[in-house]
């Protein structure tokens, strides 16, 4: 008689809404399954800064300026997460260039091990979404020099 191969249980299979990007992202958190199972149910998760990148609170209308001068001098934009209510958008930086912004107007530069409660990517949730680049562009960061250059006008490179 041929046994044949049983399915693996749902419980011990990848849950399908675990992805590349989700992985990536979950590492922030100190519980990363905890994360993903709170993506999964619709919620927002806690990452925390200085895990695996710094971060950054940039207000709205300078955010969207920096964003509009990273695209006209063809500078690489990096994932970072939207934010209506709070007209904000946080910014995870590579780790140890986040104080590279400290003094910045309109900058807010989070301490290690702050919490940034952030929706699933490619979900609008808690009122904030991540914005990504195509591609496997999301996994490369904005540059914390390029981001200020874009934020401080005199120091604009062409």
């Amino acid at each position: 008689m041929n046994a044949t191969p049983h399915p693996r249980p749902r419980s011990l299979r990848e849950p399908t809404y675990v992805t590349a990007t989700t992985k990536w992202l979950s590492k922030a958190a100190y519980a990363p399954q905890d994360a993903l199972t709170l993506w999964a149910n619709g919620n927002t998760a806690p990452l925390l800064a200085g895990r695996r990148w710094d971060l950054v609170r940039i207000d709205f209308a300078p955010a969207t300026t920096a964003i509009t001068r990273l695209k006209a001098h063809s500078r690489h934009i990096g994932p970072y997460l939207m934010g209506g209510v709070e007209h904000a958008m946080w910014w995870p930086l590579p780790l140890g260039t986040g104080e590279q912004l400290h003094g910045v107007p309109g900058v807010t530069p989070y301490p290690c091990g702050a919490e940034l409660l952030a929706p699933p990517p490619g979900a609008y949730v808690g009122d904030r979404i991540w914005v990504l680049p195509d591609g496997e562009r999301w996994r490369t960061l904005t540059s914390a020099e390029e981001l200020r250059h874009a934020l401080v006008p005199e120091v604009v490179r062409g």
